[in-house]
């Protein structure tokens, strides 16, 4: 024998360390497991043959079924990779791609193969379950309908509670609403104040030619119907009132020498409602500088309870907020009343207190910052935005060609 010794510390030949099988008893095992084998294919054939699905035999040992407490959860597989050996499964049978049942060895292409299966007898038995559930005692039904109708009540009280959010939210809401109707009919009622003061100091100033609206409203009815003797009427005598105040108004900004670049008189001089201006632009006004403009100012019967109108004569400026007919569209000029388009407030309208003074002077502003919003001449505000965001400047010779031509250069 070879003195050679092995890992184990022992001769290279001697092989006693190894385990020693008995021969006898795994053969009896083999033996054993065959006749299993061979009585589970019988009795399924005979399954088949009856039309029924084998399940295997009960031994004794298994549970009575309950219910699963654990929720099947799919959504943690989505997104998930598995690797599968090539040839692992034969259809069901084996782990293969899909939903695999560690106790039955089999594999399922979708979750509801895969819970149908779980519910079945077959996977019930093969997991150590009779599939027959306990019947429970009357204390145990009398509990499980205790406990449901205290779902139900509890539910109901969250019911309760939700309501009365929405009660109080609904009450909210109608609180606010109330509050707004309330502060609109207040602002519209010191709206009215405001203007009766306002149209006070203006006959407070002028005398008592204005007329104040709805002061002489009974008196002008009954000059109409005739009983007062007075052939004029509510017209007339507004006219005659307007007539007096633009007199006055006419000497004050003809004598007047703080006011630059504005001159006045009447187009014919006979008629005190249209007037001729003179608008002299400052040189240093970045459009329309240094142009002399032309325009007729009518005034209405009514005025100064309604506003005149500013139409430029030839040549007409090309500016967003005059339309090539020549008239102006500014806020000052428009009637005292709500904008049925909500684009300006009431008291960026017309006023009483307004004169052709004030008119004027916010024409002028109006050259120095033209508004290109809401504009009445499309091209005009058009091409303002491109040169104010320096993509362009035909505007700015459009407009130098206007004051060239008021001038008559051109």
């Amino acid at each position: 024998m070879s003195n050679k010794t092995s890992a184990y510390g022992q001769a290279a030949g001697d092989t006693d360390f190894r385990k020693k099988y008995d021969v006898e008893e795994y053969a009896a095992k083999a033996k054993n497991r065959e006749e299993g084998e061979r009585e589970e294919r019988k009795a399924r054939y005979e399954a088949k043959l009856a039309g029924k699905k084998y399940y295997k035999p009960l031994d004794g040992s298994e549970t009575l079924t309950t219910a699963r407490n654990a929720t099947q959860d799919f959504s943690k597989l989505v997104g998930t990779t598995t690797l599968v050996p090539a040839g692992s499964a034969v259809g069901k049978r084996g782990r293969g791609a899909g939903f695999f049942c560690e106790t039955c060895e089999l594999t399922f292409k979708d979750n509801k193969q895969w819970i149908e299966h779980v519910n079945s007898m077959q996977h019930q038995r093969a997991t150590g379950h009779t599939g027959e559930v306990r019947k429970a005692t009357a204390e145990e039904v009398h509990a499980r309908i205790e406990a449901v109708w205290e779902r139900m009540q509890a539910r109901k009280r969250e019911d309760i509670i939700t309501l009365q959010e929405r009660l109080q939210v609904r009450k909210e809401e109608d609180d606010k609403e109330r509050e707004e109707k309330r502060r609109k009919k207040k602002d519209a009622a010191d709206r009215k104040r405001l203007e009766k003061e306002e149209a006070k100091k203006v006959k407070t100033e002028y005398g008592d030619d204005v007329r104040i609206e709805g002061e002489h409203d009974e008196d002008d009815m009954m000059a109409v119907m005739g009983f007062t003797g007075n052939p004029v009427g509510m017209a007339g005598s507004a006219g005659s009132a307007a007539a007096s105040l633009l007199q006055r108004q006419l000497k004050q900004m003809q004598a007047g020498k703080d006011i630059p670049g504005i001159s006045c008189g009447l187009v014919k001089d006979d008629n005190i409602f249209e007037w001729e201006v003179m608008l002299m632009i400052n040189d240093d006004c970045k459009y329309y500088g240094g142009g002399n403009f032309r325009a007729h100012l009518t005034f209405p019967p009514a005025y100064p309870h309604m506003p005149p109108t500013l139409r430029f004569q030839q040549p007409i400026p090309f500016h967003p907020n005059i339309y090539e007919s020549g008239e102006l569209c500014i806020s000052i000029l428009h009637p005292p009343e709500e904008d049925r388009f909500g684009y300006e407030a009431a008291s960026e309208r017309w006023s009483p207190v307004q004169t052709p003074e004030t008119i004027l002077l916010s024409v002028i502003s109006l050259f120095a910052d033209p508004n290109d919003e809401s504009p009445a001449n499309l091209e005009a505000a058009k091409l303002l935005r491109e040169d104010r965001e320096g993509r362009g400047k035909e505007f700015r010779r459009r407009c130098r060609k206007c004051v060239r031509e008021s001038l008559g250069e051109d």
